[in-house]
C-alpha cells in the first residue's frame, strides 16, 4: 500500500508505507547536490534538524551552492519533508 502527498506541482513525494521496497530506497537515497555531495536523505535531515530552505540546508553541511542547478530540486525536498512533519505532528496530535 502506497501513499501520495504532492508537494509541489513540479514531483510528488512518495511515502512508501511497505518497508520492504526497493523504490523507494532508491527514491530516499538520490542524488541532489552533485556538487556537494548531498543526496535526499541528508536534505531530509537538515530539514528534520530545522532548515526550512535549500540555503538553509546548504549552511546546514557549512557549504552554500555553487552551480544551483540542484536549488529546485532541493526545494521540492525540503517542502516534501516539511509536509511530512506537519502531517506526523498532526497525526500524533490528535492521538
Amino acid at each position: 500500500m502506497r501513499v501520495s502527498a504532492p508537494c509541489s506541482a513540479r514531483r510528488k513525494c512518495v511515502i512508501a508505507v511497505d518497508i520492504h521496497s526497493h523504490l523507494s530506497l532508491l527514491l530516499r537515497t538520490m542524488i541532489i547536490c552533485v556538487c556537494r555531495r548531498l543526496n535526499e536523505d541528508a536534505v531530509r535531515e537538515a530539514v528534520r534538524a530545522g532548515a526550512g530552505c535549500g540555503e538553509a540546508v546548504q549552511a546546514h553541511f557549512g557549504c552554500q551552492f555553487n552551480c544551483g542547478k540542484c536549488k529546485s530540486a532541493m526545494e521540492d525536498v525540503v517542502e516534501c519533508e516539511k509536509h511530512q512533519l506537519t502531517q506526523g505532528a498532526v497525526l500524533v496530535a490528535a492521538e
